[in-house]
């Protein structure tokens, strides 16, 4: 079974939060990329959708998360499934946030005002 460590972990830069690759096609899984967001305190993720349905679980701090027409607030542990072409974002709360991510590899990241692309760490 191939291990990648920790240092190894390729590290991103996306609109103020770091994204850290912990497994992508271009390193052997071949089916899904797996990562994990750091969000300073209230920062966020633009309001997006994908190609492809992803799951996420924060896993520390705290964050207001839309869903198309639902606000929710989420603590540490909770998980979401966002459906393909919902669009969705997520505000870091005052002590930032941290979730980590899971989609099928290739899986496009679509905005209204720019092109559609598929991020490096899911590549």
């Amino acid at each position: 079974m191939p291990i990648e460590r920790s240092a190894d972990h390729p590290t991103f830069e996306m609109g103020g939060n770091n994204v850290t690759s912990l497994a992508a096609p271009a390193r052997g899984s071949d089916e899904v990329a797996l990562f994990r967001t750091d969000l300073p305190p209230g920062g966020g993720l633009p309001p997006h959708r994908h190609d492809h349905f992803d799951i996420f679980t924060l896993i520390s701090g705290g964050a207001a998360f839309r869903l198309g027409d639902e606000m929710t607030e989420l603590a540490p542990g909770d998980s979401a499934v966002v459906p393909i072409g919902v669009l969705h974002y997520l505000e870091a709360g005052p002590d930032g946030a941290s979730i980590v991510v899971a989609m099928l590899a290739g899986t496009k990241f679509l905005r209204d005002d720019a092109p559609a692309q598929v991020p490096e760490w899911v590549r």
